[in-house]
């Protein structure tokens, strides 16, 4: 409290000023107490009506639904441009199977497809044709390898099985390009090794694409060419890779 006649601070239970010696009394500690300048001012929190939250609710949620109308015109921008740059044919739901008994191999064909045999020349063992049109299709040759190629093992056999694809390709009018690298890309089709080449050529005035692939099995070596206009080989090609994915030596059981 403080002493009403010299202002000096005295404890709030003395009864007399220490300094003046003063009496003390409780009407004392009241005008001391008033005196005192308050420290800072106390504000109490306002209540903010109930429609500025409504507003602000309101306005949130204006900005989550422009936000996500740009998103999905984004993903649609983007999607549109994908789709009218690449056809894609969606994926068929079952396949014709072709079995050969005598040979003990077979494969896979998209429904919808023909097949034809042909007649197998010089050392082929089968000759077959599968296709969509008669410019859309694939021939599919089984060969047996000679045993001396078979001899310095998949590097002897792939660089046999380039100089045979040089030469089907210039038969077939397409270039091959002067490098030193190897002609063949390496991949594996129907769980064995395979070599394969992609490549274009004019045939009666139409651009057309090809692939050349050869699949080294335990018995045969199978040779797919599958062949389809320039402007269509993108949609067709997953189709021609489900026929040479589909190969196989193994015995199968007659439906």
């Amino acid at each position: 409290m403080i002493c009403p006649e010299c202002g000096t601070y005295q404890p709030d239970r003395a009864k007399f000023c220490g300094l003046c010696g003063s009496p003390l009394s409780q009407e004392s500690l009241v005008e001391s107490f008033l005196r005192q300048a308050p420290e800072e001012d106390i504000t109490l929190p306002k209540h903010r009506s109930p429609w500025f939250y409504l507003a602000v609710f309101l306005l949130l949620s204006a900005a989550l639904a422009v936000l996500a109308g740009a998103v999905f015109l984004v993903y649609r921008a983007v999607g549109g441009n994908r789709q009218a740059g690449e056809t894609v044919e969606e994926p068929e739901e079952s396949a014709s199977r072709f079995y050969d008994p005598e040979l003990g191999f077979g494969f896979s064909y998209p429904n919808g497809w023909t097949l034809e045999q042909g007649f197998p020349s010089g050392e082929e063992l089968a000759s077959i044709r599968v296709g969509l049109t008669s410019r859309k299709f694939m021939e599919i040759k089984v060969l047996v390898l000679d045993p001396v190629v078979t001899v310095g093992g998949l590097e002897g056999i792939r660089e046999y099985l380039e100089g045979e694809a040089g030469e089907q390709v210039r038969s077939l009018g397409g270039n091959l390009q002067d490098s030193e690298g190897d002609l063949f890309t390496y991949t594996r089709a129907g769980g064995m090794p395979s070599f394969y080449l992609e490549f274009e050529a004019n045939l009666m005035g139409e651009d057309t694409s090809f692939i050349l692939c050869y699949t080294v099995g335990g018995n045969y070596c199978f040779r797919f060419e599958g062949r389809a206009p320039s402007e269509e080989y993108r949609s067709v090609r997953p189709l021609f890779w489900s026929v040479i994915d589909s190969v196989s030596e193994e015995a199968e059981a007659q439906q």
